[in-house]
């Protein structure tokens, strides 16, 4: 899996020029440029278990990221709190940020808001260019859904399969063009292409999902590393009382056959 970070997606203003932009293959008239900075490595340590980020902590400076594996609608204070003891950032899956049933987004969920109220990066996992991974509301095209999550939600980051799609919307150029902005570049409204069908045709309500708890999140301690005896030669090693015995059935057979074949000869 590949990361594609798209924290401070900056823009600098300059004189007004006519480019092709990087989606529509039409010339649009830009006023902003993305800012071209040299990419930097930033290591970053994930997992899903909190005891682990707790050890990782006491033992590097490196930025620590707390995966939520499970769908939830929201993270109660006191998860948040123990969370903010260990972890840096929050990776959460991308229906835990809008509610999907049958394909179709019926609702924005608050976790974002609150995850970043309380002090944490978030990033949303795992982005991909397949349609069949996206629901319709996006139509297909995964750049309206990186800009529904960036835009739109406003996460800091993304965890996508296809960093090279991450770096083409980084650098698009279809940017603050106001009334101009091509449909494809607005956010989209949940649950608003749902709205669109008859109520008796629509797909039987979801169950709501649950909120994030302390109890989800603490996790026990991990056992205390040891070393592992070498293990015994088999020189010095005893001998199995199981090979013993299979030893001994294989004399006793070949002494039986002995007899069959003695006994066969005289006569």
């Amino acid at each position: 899996m590949y990361g594609a970070y798209l924290s401070n997606i900056c823009c600098i203003y300059g004189r007004e020029l006519r480019v092709q932009c990087s989606r529509c293959h039409n010339h649009c008239p830009k006023r902003s440029r993305l800012q071209q900075t040299d990419y930097c490595l930033d290591v970053m340590i994930q997992s899903i278990d909190s005891s682990v980020l707790v050890n990782f902590k006491q033992k590097t400076k490196y930025k620590l990221v707390y995966m939520i594996d499970e769908y939830v609608s929201d993270a109660l204070p006191s998860s948040l709190a123990d969370i903010k003891t260990f972890a840096d950032a929050v990776a959460v899956h991308k229906g835990s940020i809008y509610a999907v049933d049958e394909y179709f987004i019926t609702n924005q969920t608050n976790l974002v808001e609150h995850l970043k109220a309380a002090g944490l990066l978030v990033y949303v996992y795992v982005l991909r260019n397949e349609f069949t991974s996206q629901p319709w509301d996006f139509f297909a095209d995964a750049t309206v859904e990186i800009n529904s999550y960036v835009a739109g939600v406003g996460v800091d980051g993304l965890i996508t399969d296809f960093p090279a799609t991450a770096r083409r919307y980084k650098r698009n150029s279809c940017f603050n063009l106001g009334n101009n902005t091509p449909v494809y570049m607005e956010t989209i409204q949940a649950g608003g292409l749902l709205q669109l069908i008859i109520p008796q045709a629509r797909p039987p309500a979801m169950p709501p999902m649950p909120a994030l708890n302390v109890s989800d999140v603490v996790e026990p301690p991990l056992p205390p590393v040891a070393l592992k005896p070498p293990p015994a030669s088999p020189a010095n090693s005893p001998a199995s009382p199981h090979s013993a015995a299979a030893r001994r059935t294989t004399a006793s057979v070949f002494a039986l056959l002995l007899v069959i074949l003695s006994t066969i000869l005289l006569v």
